[in-house]
């Protein structure tokens, strides 16, 4: 019994993962997509001021469409696949795995500020970790053959000083308030 709880556990924990996923993917490449079908589909164009994608700013009525649709390819394809599957425990995962998706769909605008802010998450990272070193260049590394490489040009590139004086604002600090915020 444990196993099968553990089998529909990590599904439904999927399920909500694959939601967020999905309303990231949408939110990226979905709102072009959806104009585009919507331009196929109907007379009337889509207003240019109006964003909508198959699953971001749309009626919970279409998105527990989408998921059920989701949810329902993930069990054919599970079904189709494995030989040894029952088809009683795939019935309660198809069921349960729509609220899921639902709940990755409300999670989704939040993993997607997070998405969004990975560029400024990193450069965060990149200044802890430069105040880490303390302006000791990292070491480089050397070519692998120099007589196949053509002479290299030196640059002189200065070297600035870290010094906690010289940065009014400390990147731990930045970090906290990146996090913070979201």
């Amino acid at each position: 019994m444990s196993g099968l709880t553990s089998y529909i556990i990590f599904w439904m924990v999927l399920f909500v993962i694959l939601g967020a996923f999905w309303y990231i993917i949408d939110r990226r490449f979905g709102v072009r997509w959806y104009r585009l079908w919507h331009k196929l589909t109907n007379k009337a164009p889509l207003p240019d001021d109006v964003e909508v994608g198959f699953i971001f700013n749309r009626k919970s009525r279409h998105k527990a469409l989408m998921a059920t649709g989701l949810s329902t390819l993930q069990t054919v394809a599970a079904l189709y696949s494995i030989e040894s599957i029952n088809l009683l425990v795939e019935l309660i995962l198809w069921i349960v795995e729509v609220p899921m998706t639902m709940l990755g769909f409300l999670i989704g605008p939040w993993a997607f500020k997070l998405w969004k802010g990975r560029a400024d998450m990193f450069e965060a990272l990149d200044e802890i970790n430069a105040k880490d070193t303390k302006g000791k260049p990292l070491p480089e590394e050397a070519p692998a053959s120099s007589k196949e490489s053509p002479p290299a040009t030196e640059v002189k590139v200065e070297e600035k000083k870290i010094d906690e004086s010289d940065d009014p604002e400390d990147p731990r600090d930045m970090m906290r308030k990146y996090t913070d915020k979201r």
